[in-house]
């Protein structure tokens, strides 16, 4: 019996690579080419809902949570206009296009006041991000992946951390010393894709033309996605609402 049981754990431990494997290579199928006569999408996201909105200070350049009140970034709008920060919108099913470039400059989180700042980046697969520490007390840096190596490790002040990330999938980093304090990375395949600002506004150039699914991600509220069409050398406008349930 023991036995039994061990032959249908190995099998679905490779079952399981099996198909992470082919993932991964699909993900390798997006073809780079010049695009001369792409369009664009610009639009917004929009919190409809009555929920109470968090309010930040700027802080050192920064927009900061007030840590004494245990504030949360995981729901923010304008008191504007009702735009979504934070808000992940990609191209999700664009076979060919302009190409991949890694930014030579590393994106940057950093831990200031306890909190990881931003709370919310998008990066392209292959990305490098630096990993700072800005307070001068202890933090770690967690993440729990299933594709890009995980890692847990402690940092002290001013020390930095770089970490690659090869492959497409969405890790939540967190700090096991101050458990409100955590950040989201998430990783694309193609590099048309943007993150929203802190009035709700997007913008993704340079598409060639055609017809495209348009995902919107948000850590509370879940996703929404449209079909849309673009066209050479003009601009598409598009909305995404989410609504209180």
């Amino acid at each position: 019996m023991k036995s039994l049981s061990f032959f249908i754990i190995l099998f679905s431990f490779l079952g399981w690579n099996i198909v992470s494997s082919k993932d991964i290579l699909a993900e390798k199928n997006y073809i780079e080419e010049e695009v001369t006569d792409g369009g664009n999408i610009v639009g917004s996201v929009k919190y409809m809902g009555d929920l109470a909105m968090l309010k930040l200070d700027l802080y050192g350049g920064w927009e900061l949570t007030d840590t004494s009140k245990n504030a949360s970034e995981k729901l923010i709008a304008s008191r504007i206009n009702n735009g979504l920060k934070y808000a992940v919108i990609s191209i999700t099913n664009i076979a060919k296009g302009k190409k991949r470039l890694i930014p030579k400059t590393h994106p940057i989180i950093d831990q200031q006041r306890s909190n990881f700042i931003p709370h919310v980046i998008a990066i392209l697969a292959g990305t490098t991000i630096d990993i700072l520490n800005g307070d001068e007390e202890l933090h770690t840096v967690h993440t729990r992946t299933i594709k890009n190596q995980p890692f847990n490790l402690g940092t002290t002040y001013r020390q930095r951390i770089s970490r690659k990330f090869d492959y497409p999938e969405i890790i939540k980093l967190s700090c096991d010393i101050h458990k409100h304090a955590y950040a989201w990375i998430v990783i694309l395949d193609n590099p048309y894709f943007d993150i929203t600002d802190r009035n709700g506004y997007f913008e993704i150039c340079d598409i060639p033309a055609g017809t495209y699914k348009l995902n919107v991600w948000h850590e509370e509220l879940g996703n929404i996605e449209k079909e849309v069409t673009v066209y050479p050398k003009k601009i598409t406008n598009v909305g995404f609402v989410y609504s209180q349930n």
